[in-house]
């Protein structure tokens, strides 16, 4: 259970026990119609919505009610139908503090029967990735194959200080080598790096092994987040034959995301799959727009962007790429307000299907909307009413949809167009 941040009361059990007494709020037909009459059955867009944990810790909140909030979070994204939940990885930061997203998630298996439990992302070159891959298999038999695994670099410096990790790209690249290698379960087998040796040995009868392989076959899904303009880490994900994962600091990057995944998928055989690919936004509903925007603003979600987000990305000088066109370098004198209204997925289920149909036309459709989770302790019911809003009132227009993926070719020819 999780107890806020005021009360030593509990606050919840392994169900959730806050229940609206307002009315539902039924978004008009017409906005699902208009959504989509846009489109042929080819071109509809998003299929699903899942939650990106990263998570927002507000300072205030300790690790241990931080954790039974995030696993209520969690349950009630289950509740209300979500699909999926990713758990970020930081090893020296306060607001993002999980050192370990599969021990993290590894609490969720028996708090849920359905959603998938993501690592996003774990930093193999942080860790023995012989150790990290039998981490991982362990909890893909635990869940019963629900685990997906995210892989980064490592974008923190003191992340990978405090590891030691001196060069993060080749070491990433050889540890994920390992890592397959270990989930082939063939052995005897032996593989000298610059950074890492494994050596399988030959199976033994006497000990029954080595015998453990992935529940998933040949290996949970893997995945790789992109965020600047003209990602190339997705263009790395596409050769990789890896899940895309889109941060979207500004909508107007998500086009040139993908034409780098199908690049790299295409130039190493790989078909692209536009269902695949996942949006990590940020997103606040409410039942009207007004107390959406008061709640997201006010509370736990602007307070993450005010304090922590807006001045990291300031400090690596990339608050211009998240607003163009206000040409802001200084992370006191940017507007809530005006990243609400005309940024992030903000306001009544109406309005948020309409803000999603804007992303929708711009970056030529995606499979799974994934929401930014924050630190709402003090408001669990508006943040419950949140959930519910998004599984019950925005997910029913979009989930099941299906579009095309087109070639690069044909990227290329629709961007030459355009032109």
């Amino acid at each position: 259970m999780f107890r806020s941040r005021r009360s030593s009361h509990p606050r919840c059990d392994c169900v959730p026990l806050w229940h609206s007494s307002r009315p539902a709020v039924t978004v008009t037909l017409l906005v699902g119609q208009q959504f989509f009459e846009n489109y042929s059955e080819q071109r509809r867009k998003v299929v699903d919505i899942g939650l990106f944990m990263v998570p927002f810790r507000l300072p205030e909140t300790n690790l241990q009610d931080g954790f039974d909030w995030d696993m209520q979070v969690i349950r009630w994204a289950e509740e209300y139908g979500l699909s999926e939940v990713w758990v970020g990885e930081h090893t020296t930061q306060r607001w993002e503090p999980v050192a370990s997203p599969e021990l993290y998630l590894a609490a969720a298996i028996t708090q849920t029967s359905r959603i998938k439990l993501a690592t996003g992302a774990n930093v193999p070159a942080n860790h023995n990735p012989i150790a990290l891959a039998h981490r991982l298999m362990q909890f893909d038999h635990m869940s019963r194959g629900r685990l997906m695994v995210g892989l980064g670099a490592g974008a923190t410096r003191e992340d990978l200080q405090i590891h030691g990790t001196s060069e993060p790209k080749p070491m990433m690249a050889e540890a994920v080598e390992i890592m397959r290698k270990v989930w082939s379960g063939e052995g005897p087998q032996r593989h000298e790096g610059k950074y890492w040796t494994l050596d399988i040995p030959a199976y033994s009868e006497e000990l029954s092994g080595p015998f453990m392989k992935p529940y998933q076959q040949p290996h949970p899904p893997l995945a790789m987040a992109g965020l600047s303009p003209n990602s190339g880490t997705l263009k790395e994900a596409g050769a990789a034959g890896c899940l895309p994962m889109s941060f979207a600091i500004n909508r107007d990057y998500l086009a040139g995301h993908w034409h780098k995944y199908v690049e790299g998928a295409e130039s190493a055989g790989h078909k692209p799959n536009r269902n695949d690919w996942r949006v990590a936004h940020t997103v606040f509903v409410a039942d009207t727009d007004e107390e959406a925007m008061e709640l997201a603003i006010k509370g736990g979600l602007g307070r993450s962007y005010r304090e922590w987000t807006w001045p990291s990305y300031a400090r690596s000088g990339m608050l211009p790429l998240m607003a163009p066109e206000l040409d802001e370098h200084d992370p006191a004198t940017m507007s809530l307000e005006y990243f609400a209204e005309n940024h992030w997925l903000i306001g009544s289920p109406d309005t948020v299907v309409k803000k999603l149909q804007r992303d929708v036309e711009v970056s030529g459709g995606f499979g799974t909307l994934i929401a930014f989770t924050f630190d709402y302790l003090d408001q669990p019911e508006a943040y419950r009413r949140n959930l519910e809003l998004l599984g019950t009132e925005v997910l029913p227009f979009i989930k099941d949809l299906e579009h095309q993926t087109e070639s690069l070719a044909d990227l290329q020819q629709q961007v030459a167009v355009a032109r």
